[in-house]
């Protein structure tokens, strides 16, 4: 689950407050499972004032402080971004498999930030950041397994496709869920509920050479649908303990949000 930024939940209740409503940040799944494999890709855009915030801090985080973002700085936020957000979902799995994350391997993380960092950090543009999420499954799903588990963030846009031949019997967690079959597969879209978890159980149709043991008449796994434990923080607010170890106070002076050095924003 996940909504990674550089900006703690603190500080974003903080900026909602000072920051006008025209100001808008969005944050975008697009969840695709295999049989032995999936990805999970965010998409986030910063756009007003907004974007002017998230450009000042990689400025002064990861350069300078000079009022400009350089290419250098921006490569030096992209490592950080990929770092810190594997280590959240390697402390705090956000996949599972049967209400267990054994089966599930994290292979790696991808951060791709938006170009229209670079230049001028009082210069309003659009900013999209894209990250990727690999994982592999060490069994094929149609070998295991008929619950798959998502911690996403709350209240987010989602889309989950899901391999041809799997069977959908109930779908948990999503708002305003669609479901649209294709020779593809299913894809279902929505927007994570309240909690953030989604709970899919499904069937899969067995391997052929399994079928030859006799074992045809039991495709689908006894085991019951079942929400697992929540996590205790969301990937938002996990993920923003770890980009701002300091305090929400020192944060705010450095990108001088205060109110010492800007008035006006009262």
């Amino acid at each position: 689950m996940r909504i990674g930024s550089f900006l703690s939940l603190i500080f974003i209740l903080f900026l909602l407050l000072v920051i006008p409503a025209s100001a808008a940040y969005t944050w975008d799944n697009s969840i695709n499972v295999q049989k032995d494999n999936m990805t999970w890709s965010y998409t986030e855009q910063y756009s007003g004032d907004r974007s002017i915030i998230f450009k000042k801090y990689v400025d002064i985080e990861f350069g300078n402080d000079d009022g400009f973002v350089a290419a250098w700085e921006l490569l030096k936020a992209d490592v950080s971004m990929s770092k810190t957000f594997r280590q959240s979902i390697e402390d705090n799995m956000d996949v599972k498999i049967d209400n267990s994350s054994k089966n599930v391997i994290l292979l790696d993380v991808e951060a791709d930030m938006s170009s229209e960092l670079i230049g001028p950090t009082n210069e309003k543009r659009d900013v999209v950041n894209e990250y990727k999420v690999s994982y592999d499954f060490k069994v094929p799903l149609d070998e295991s397994g008929s619950v798959l588990w998502f911690q996403g963030e709350p209240q987010t846009d989602v889309a989950i496709s899901l391999p041809e031949g799997m069977d959908v019997l109930s779908i948990d967690g999503i708002d305003n869920e669609s479901v649209k079959e294709s020779s593809k597969g299913t894809i279902i879209e929505g927007t994570f509920g309240f909690t953030g978890e989604v709970v899919i159980e499904y069937s899969i149709a067995k391997k052929k050479s399994e079928f030859n043991d006799g074992n045809a008449g039991n495709v689908t796994s006894n085991m019951t649908k079942s929400s697992p434990e929540s996590a205790k923080k969301t990937r938002i607010e996990d993920f923003f303990d770890r980009l701002f170890s300091g305090g929400t106070d020192e944060i705010l002076k450095k990108l001088k949000l205060d109110g010492t050095n800007n008035p006006h924003i009262y």
